[in-house]
């Protein structure tokens, strides 16, 4: 009897055609396009120097000396407050203290929210912080379908807190006349400083040998502290003689006698 031939399968080459998923990775980009919200730009609120010619010099510094704190940033994570209720005490080292970067009592948080010049019932960083939990308490009760047009009245609003405009909300809630009012003074430039609730201005000065990291920690305390007036800037031959006599730094070497005209 013969035998069967067995069967042989044809091997057949096995082929993806990915034409199609070109179309559908296309359409999915295209659907997380018009989907996503994009990021809103955002803008800087620049306060310019006031053009009243009748002002007096005094008036137009709205930055007393008193509510001034000076921040040093030095090598080794080395942080220092300067504060001073007077110009004429400026290059006295009793006034220059050390801080911690935590959030102990000889911290910079502490020390800033603490600090009260005026001996009044609330420290200005505190009535700060209030208006904005007062602010923060409005935003979050709005309903989510009016949560875009409160975004632009959250962030003009805290421009107005920061500055000082601290009646702009009351008992958790935005007084909406209140804020259209002072929103139409900024724009004119007309605000009366007398109903600026006072606010302290930071000078932050970071030395050549101190770190970036610290620079940053101070900015985003700035943010935290709800200070609005704050400037990095560089280090003059005043800072380097009262960092000197506080020992922080090696004295600078005397200036080199002026050579005779020839």
């Amino acid at each position: 009897m013969a035998k069967k031939k067995e069967s042989k399968q044809k091997k057949m080459n096995v082929r993806v055609d990915f034409t199609p998923m070109v179309d559908m990775m296309m359409l999915l980009i295209t659907f997380f396009m018009l989907c996503t919200s994009l990021a809103k730009p955002q803008a800087m609120h620049l306060t310019m120097p006031a053009k009243d010619q009748n002002l007096q010099a005094e008036d137009k510094d709205k930055s007393k000396t008193e509510l001034t704190v000076t921040l040093y940033l030095a090598e080794d994570n080395k942080l220092y407050c300067y504060i001073i209720d007077k110009k004429e005490k400026f290059g006295d080292p009793e006034y220059l203290e050390e801080l911690t970067w935590g959030k102990g009592e000889n911290g910079l948080r502490s020390r800033l929210t603490k600090y009260n010049p005026y001996r009044a019932s609330e420290t200005p960083i505190q009535a700060l912080v209030n208006a904005r939990n007062q602010l923060d308490a409005w935003y979050n009760a709005q309903p989510k379908a009016q949560k875009e047009l409160s975004d632009s009245i959250y962030d003009r609003a805290m421009t107005m807190i920061k500055k000082g405009h601290l009646d702009i909300v009351k008992s958790n809630q935005l007084q909406k006349a209140r804020y259209e009012e002072v929103d139409r003074q900024m724009k004119e430039g007309t605000e009366n400083p007398n109903d600026l609730s006072p606010t302290l201005s930071v000078n932050i000065k970071p030395l050549d040998n101190s770190t970036y990291d610290n620079l940053v920690t101070v900015l985003d305390e700035m943010q935290i502290c709800c200070i609005g007036k704050y400037v990095i800037s560089a280090i003059n031959d005043k800072d380097l003689d009262l960092l000197s006599k506080k020992g922080i730094i090696e004295a600078p070497a005397a200036t080199a006698a002026a050579q005779p005209a020839q």
